[in-house]
């Protein structure tokens, strides 16, 4: 791929947990650590499958990257827990996948688009909805692992990451909460305040959340998670021959 040691250029498409905003992000953490490497975040909030790929066809990418990470999924299942997230979905222009044979179909999509411009693809697990790993969101949420995960064994140039294994097991030995954002926009607006250290991790303690503040984004501990397994990835191909 290049000699050990080059300059990577690396880049991130997901959702609001590739944005970092609300909670603690893993791409902070990572452009810290990795300064000699070229990091692109291509997050936004709320982003499903759909809109993912159809942002983008949109941004018409002409670089080549050595890396690309995607990671997407996580709301094509949270918009099923509130009717307000359907409402949402509908105003911010969002499309999401009915079923899951149209979630597969444009996952392959963004992958085939985004192996246009990158040597190495990792695709990664949509992580959790709700720290009670038990509960139907999460029963969902694996179905579409699944699937992410046989697509990824198709294509050569693809890894398939599995996040959720991590958390599960931190999760296991902890009281958990049953606490999920409940959708409304009061809620979702006070969420993207959460940006401040201290209240991050004051709002995880306050609903009984572990890895979270709210049972989808990421505390400062569960991005330290994403970012470690991530960095990982990242290192294993840098000093490679």
């Amino acid at each position: 791929m290049q000699r050990s040691g080059e300059k990577m250029d690396i880049i991130f498409f997901g959702d609001s947990l590739t944005e970092g905003v609300p909670g603690a992000s893993y791409y902070n953490i990572l452009k810290e650590k990795l300064t000699e490497h070229n990091l692109v975040n291509c997050g936004k909030g709320g982003d499903t499958v759909i809109s993912l790929y159809q942002r983008i066809k949109k941004m018409n990418i002409s670089k080549k990257y050595d890396i690309a990470f995607i990671w997407i999924g996580t709301n094509d299942v949270l918009v099923n827990v509130s009717n307000k997230y359907h409402l949402l979905k509908k105003v911010l222009d969002q499309p999401y996948a009915q079923n899951i044979e149209e979630l597969r179909k444009y996952y392959l999509d963004i992958i085939e688009n985004v192996s246009e411009n990158a040597k190495k693809i990792f695709t990664v697990s949509p992580l959790i909805i709700g720290e009670d790993t038990q509960n139907k969101w999460n029963g969902e949420l694996e179905q579409l692992c699944e699937g992410i995960k046989d697509l990824s064994s198709k294509k050569e140039n693809v890894e398939y990451i599995d996040l959720r294994d991590a958390f599960f097991s931190i999760l296991s030995s902890k009281k958990t909460s049953s606490y999920i954002l409940p959708g409304t926009i009061n809620d979702l607006v006070f969420a993207w305040l959460f940006n401040n250290p201290k209240l991050v991790e004051k709002k995880s303690k306050e609903r009984g959340l572990h890895l979270t503040i709210d049972g989808v984004h990421l505390n400062h501990e569960g991005a330290q998670i994403v970012a470690d397994a991530f960095l990982k990835r990242i290192k294993a191909i840098d000093l490679a021959d």
